[in-house]
């Protein structure tokens, strides 16, 4: 009798277990959302499927989206990758990672063309057993409006800085500003369905006529096309050049009629490598069954304004070259020689 109280007991203890594990298999946001005084959140899910880890990226996007569908903004549906805390449950155990630690960086999201600042992913969750994932965002609604205002105050310090410069030059940079202004219009409308920011829509008025005005008195008037030799443009890549070969490109850039200067340069002509198996190398190693060992420069060329506003398409840099990667630093810099005048004339044109 006592023997089967013990193996009762026993079957008993585990059945208990088991049951505790199921309750906290699902986290309780899935099934409610919080409710915290400052923040907006939604949630987004994504079919399973064979790969865990881009479904939790579906699901995180659709999450990001949601909270700006909720805001009544027209989402064009692109959105950049987040860090996030992701936890995974097999079967018959606790989720991995549950209620450990949460990882908050901020997002952005396309509602035309506009990024929503305070937007993160708090939490993601993936659940094999209901093949779904599982994401909660958030918008913080005064981290927000504090972005948008500090944005604002960076466009009037832009305008300032222009002065009342008549040139080609400054005619663009102001309606750059122009389009600054518009974007955070945007974002201050979005915010307007939380009663939060509709306080910069004067400071923006005013910003916006401030503008405009500088504009006008440029209309009508014949200003002065860009200064090649009074312009500086300095390099930026993003891997250590081989040695000579920073010299060269620089040279190139004094040819092509503009000043060589890296401080506090008017425009920065970026090198942006990828490829390699550690991270972007000059020169990488493709190695196929195949085809055997392909020795690769892969880059994009793009010029910049100081403050980093795109002014030109990315213009490819390749060179491929099989069984010894002697001569493909030669081949870059011809690549380069030729295709640089090219980019810079979009420039001159950009500032029309």
């Amino acid at each position: 009798m006592l023997r089967r109280l013990m193996l009762a007991v026993l079957v008993a203890v585990p059945a208990a277990f088991a049951g505790q594990d199921a309750a906290q298999a699902r986290p309780a946001w899935i099934e409610s959302l919080p409710d915290l005084p400052g923040r907006l959140y939604a949630l987004g899910t994504a079919d399973l499927g064979s790969n865990e880890g881009a479904a939790i990226i579906r699901a995180s996007d659709r999450a990001r989206l949601e909270v700006v569908t909720r805001l009544r903004a027209t989402v064009q549906g692109r959105t950049s990758v987040t860090t996030r805390t992701s936890e995974t449950q097999a079967a018959g155990a606790r989720p991995t990672g549950a209620g450990d630690r949460q990882v908050r960086d901020e997002v952005s999201v396309g509602a035309r063309a506009e990024d929503l600042p305070g937007l993160v992913v708090e939490r993601t969750f993936a659940d094999p057993q209901a093949r779904t994932a599982y994401a909660l965002a958030y918008l913080d609604i005064s981290q927000a409006r504090g972005s948008l205002a500090a944005r604002l105050d960076q466009t009037r310090q832009a305008r300032v800085r222009i002065g009342d410069e008549q040139s080609r030059k400054s005619r663009w940079r102001l309606r750059k500003i122009q389009d600054d202004l518009d974007r955070i219009d945007e974002s201050i409308g979005l915010l307007a369905a939380t009663g939060v920011g509709l306080d910069l829509r004067p400071t923006l008025q005013a910003e916006r006529s401030a503008v405009d005005r500088r504009l006008q008195a440029m209309e009508g008037k014949t200003l002065p096309p860009l200064d090649l030799a009074r312009t500086a443009m300095g390099l930026r890549a993003n891997v250590t050049l081989p040695p000579g070969l920073q010299a060269s490109l620089e040279v190139q850039i004094t040819e092509c009629g503009l000043q060589y200067r890296n401080m506090n340069p008017d425009l920065i002509l970026d090198l942006t490598f990828t490829g390699g198996a550690k991270g972007p190398e000059f020169i990488f190693v493709d190695i196929d069954l195949y085809a055997g060992v392909t020795y690769r420069t892969n880059a994009q060329m793009t010029i910049l304004e100081a403050g980093g506003l795109t002014l030109t398409r990315p213009v490819p840099l390749q060179v491929d070259q099989s069984g010894s990667p002697e001569g493909m630093v030669t081949q870059f810099r011809r690549l380069f020689e030729r295709r640089l005048p090219k980019l810079i004339g979009e420039v001159q044109t950009e500032m029309q």
